[in-house]
């Protein structure tokens, strides 16, 4: 069925927007409750000035945005919650849970779809988050999911999540160390001085092989 969108419907469509949906989406959901018509032609011809409608509402949202993206700016979502073995959390954490944690900093209710979460979160950790202000002013948050019963409190864990890794020490070798791998040049025989002591020692336990048979 072709539409015309009287308001902007989150992921369907933006007001005047015409689009084609399915019966039962309309019949069911757009239709009773005023969200789009039938795209009438009477209706069509009003479609533009829908456009230029949303057009200025939307200029308005995204000045607002642009005001709450600045008390997101560095922010960390805590979410202490009860976590079983291996860090896994009894529930999951929801694009619901971010967005009510988020409210709180923006002291104004956020819209769950507006938490972009690609799937809950089910074990301790520290996650990025997308957050869609509005259609064209995005943000990313830090989601710190903590046990809430943590030995060294939701404090500490959340700072040891936020902490940089410690990088290993490199070894370093000490002076002594590397002359010791050097060889003194002293030390090293002349060519074939050993060859020739090898040789006259073989020849001299010849000789005494021989006396003593001549004995």
């Amino acid at each position: 069925m072709k539409v015309v969108f009287l308001e902007t419907v989150e992921g369907s469509g933006a007001m005047g927007e015409i689009r084609d949906v399915t019966n039962g989406y309309a019949r069911n959901y757009l239709l009773p409750r005023g969200f789009a018509a039938p795209a009438t032609p009477q209706l069509l011809e009003r479609a533009s000035e829908l456009v230029v409608i949303e057009g200025e509402r939307q200029r308005l949202e995204d000045e607002h945005a642009h005001q709450l993206v600045g008390k997101l700016d560095d922010a960390t979502l805590v979410m202490a919650v009860r976590v079983g073995e291996q860090g896994r959390l009894y529930g999951s954490v929801t694009n619901n849970d971010i967005a009510e944690k988020a409210g709180e900093i923006l002291g104004d209710e956020l819209d769950r779809r507006r938490v972009l979460l690609p799937k809950v979160i089910r074990n301790v950790g520290l996650y990025p988050v997308t957050i869609r202000l509005s259609r064209n002013i995005t943000t990313e948050v830090q989601v710190a999911v903590v046990d809430a019963e943590a030995p060294e409190g939701v404090d500490a864990a959340v700072e040891q999540l936020l902490a940089p890794p410690m990088e290993e020490p490199v070894a370093v070798a000490t002076e002594t160390e590397v002359e010791s791998d050097v060889t003194d040049p002293d030390d090293v025989a002349e060519p074939g001085i050993s060859d020739l002591a090898a040789s006259d020692a073989d020849a001299d336990s010849g000789d005494s092989s021989e006396a003593a048979e001549t004995v």
